[in-house]
């Protein structure tokens, strides 16, 4: 827009300030207040982000050339800012997509839990469109999954193996370690099919670690827990002395699926245990995390593993408790681990409540104030695209940037629950967390099954 005056002299220095008045008029609000610092990091920032539509579904493969990069690490990290947002999920599907059918991922590793995954990732294998709703509904334990951008994702997947060797079928797997609601059911079947030798000693120890994980372990002393935990170790060794016949009774992936499902179901005991006697020491859900998806390298014979997780898992963050997912991968496999985190400035998004100390049912929330001063996500809203891909090594080439990280900054990112005051949920941003970032500056909420 341009702003005229025909200025005469006579009332040169009313017109004057009448025309200051309205130049400033002519500019939007962010304009106006943006300060020296955040203008000279928009000036490089623009010239090296790479702009993306706003939707994530119509995104061409020529779009997504960006990530050609860290493809070629095993295992890829895609965050999300909230649980709640339709663009972050819709663009995980897209870019899961991508890498299959460009390089060679075949894995989808959730921030779910394990058991549940089984049940659908069945589904998946056999090609099972119709079942992936109904599962869903059945099945997960967390609303944040229970969406329809995952059940497109899912069924996309499904579709993808129809008709298609095993060898080049795509799978989806949960990391998750917080329940022992399936893990020794579902063992407890294998093993009874096998007709192991040693189902006395199953029977025994799986319907303890059922009922005692959903009791928290109420009343155990630290010695009741470790005898406890030595039970699993001993039906461990249990399966593993007697793998040959188990592996001749099903298969050599049975035998190897089935005992991942014992050290779960001692993943989730020590979650639940150290959790509920606020003994926060180890990251313990985080550091299991990390282990199950490494795991999942060798279970599918070397196919890429994309995870989906929330930024402050996929981190390479060693302060995030004793360490978050990103961090415990690069610890054990420091060359094979990329990340992709994705971030926003306003818009709407699903998250329980936080009222009076108390969590609240679900609910759609909405944010629309302007972000934190001297925030990275204050620079990012002022970029002239409001959707857009950077790579943080990039930002690093320009000096001012490297000031701007060294003097520390701060990023929007909420979890599973949101208390309506925007300025509690930034976070310490430090440019080794991430690898690339992915920004909308305008988000949807997506939409959970009702």
């Amino acid at each position: 827009m341009l702003c005229h005056l025909k200025l005469h002299h006579r009332y040169y220095g009313y017109y004057l300030c009448l025309l200051t008045v309205l130049l400033f008029s002519c500019q939007s609000d962010d304009e106006v207040q943006l300060d020296p610092e955040v203008a000279s990091l928009l000036s490089s920032l623009e010239q090296e982000l790479v702009p993306l539509d706003n939707n994530p579904l119509v995104w061409a493969d020529d779009d997504l050339t960006f990530l050609d990069p860290v493809a070629e690490k095993p295992i890829i990290g895609l965050g999300e800012s909230t649980h709640g947002t339709a663009e972050f999920f819709n663009a995980k599907r897209r870019i899961f997509r991508y890498l299959v059918e460009n390089h060679n991922y075949k894995v989808f590793a959730f921030e779910a839990d394990f058991g549940e995954s089984l049940f659908l990732e069945k589904a998946v294998q056999q090609g099972s469109k119709s079942q992936i709703r109904s599962l869903m509904s059945e099945k997960m334990h967390f609303w944040t999954w229970r969406t329809e951008e995952v059940r497109n994702l899912l069924e996309w997947m499904s579709e993808y193996n129809a008709g298609k060797s095993e060898e080049d079928k795509v799978h989806y797997m949960g990391v998750d370690c917080q329940f022992n609601t399936y893990h020794p059911q579902l063992l407890n079947q294998y093993l009874h099919a096998a007709n192991a030798s040693f189902l006395e000693l199953s029977d025994e120890v799986l319907s303890k670690v059922k009922t005692d994980s959903e009791d928290r372990f109420q009343g155990y002393s630290p010695e009741e827990f470790t005898t406890y935990l030595g039970q699993i170790d001993a039906l461990q060794d249990s399966m593993i002395t007697h793998q040959d016949a188990l592996t001749v009774a099903t298969s050599e992936k049975a035998f190897e699926l089935n005992l991942r499902l014992l050290r779960l179901a001692r993943q989730v005991s020590e979650v639940r245990y150290y959790g509920s006697i606020e003994d926060y020491s180890v990251n313990y859900r985080d550091k299991y995390m990390a282990e199950n998806t490494a795991w999942m390298l060798d279970y599918f014979g070397g196919d890429k593993v994309v995870l989906w997780a929330h930024n402050a898992h996929i981190a390479n963050d060693p302060n995030y408790g004793s360490g978050s997912i990103g961090h415990y991968l690069l610890q054990e496999l420091p060359n094979d681990y990329s990340t992709v985190s994705f971030m926003f400035s306003q818009g709407d998004f699903m998250a329980r409540g936080f009222e009076n100390d108390q969590i609240a049912e679900l609910d759609q929330h909405t944010i629309t104030e302007k972000p934190q001063e001297e925030s990275l996500t204050e620079v990012f809203h002022n970029a002239s695209s409001s959707t857009f891909t950077i790579g943080v090594g990039d930002l690093q080439k320009h000096t001012e940037w490297s000031d701007f990280f060294k003097e520390g900054t701060r990023y929007l990112s909420i979890g599973a629950v949101f208390n309506n005051q925007p300025q509690d949920y930034y976070r310490s941003f430090h440019p080794n967390l991430y690898d690339r970032i992915i920004y909308f500056d305008n988000t949807n909420a997506s939409q959970p099954f009702r």
